[in-house]
């Protein structure tokens, strides 16, 4: 897929869930099937590892080429925040799938800088925005602020279909 056919799709994506989901973090029914999905994608999905220290809910990172991601769940019962941090450790494999062999950061899926801009400001307040580019370091804002605003805006099963169409 072309970035110019990977905008118009999230767009339009972001166009249909918009409209349709709450501004808020949400129990989502294909959280599951994303895992299992990522599974077979070849990352080394971990639950509560001991980089689960309170002060993250989840992380991605590649070590020796294996892509692992780190999911940090209090209780027995996934709460939203959960299903919600599972979109967004998705979204930073999905721009591990597109990130040139050379980087040695992740990039962001939308490179038009106009359109990446508008898809942040449709799934972030401004609010959220500030205080996600306190959080993190400065080469990783703007991979941050997409997978935040990706985790906010899409659903599981949309997810699902762009790791097949990126990571395949």
């Amino acid at each position: 897929m072309t970035i110019n056919n990977l905008t118009k799709c999230l767009l339009a994506g972001l166009a249909a869930t918009f409209t349709a989901l709450p501004v808020l973090s949400r129990v989502d029914p294909g959280t599951a099937d994303l895992l299992s999905l990522v599974e077979s994608y070849g990352v080394d999905v971990r639950f509560n590892s001991n980089s689960c220290d309170g002060s993250k809910h989840g992380s991605f990172g590649v070590t020796r080429g294996v892509p692992i991601m780190t999911l940090c769940v209090e209780g027995n019962v996934a709460t939203a925040n959960d299903h919600d941090t599972v979109r967004h450790e998705v979204w930073h494999f999905i721009q591990y799938c597109r990130t040139p062999e050379s980087s040695t950061v992740l990039t962001p899926l939308l490179k038009d800088r106009a359109k990446y801009a508008e898809f942040i400001s449709y799934g972030l307040s401004g609010l959220t925005i500030e205080r996600i580019r306190a959080d993190y370091p400065d080469d990783h804002e703007s991979v941050e602020l997409e997978a935040f605003a990706a985790a906010e805006l899409f659903d599981a099963n949309f997810l699902a279909q762009q790791v097949v169409n990126h990571c395949s």
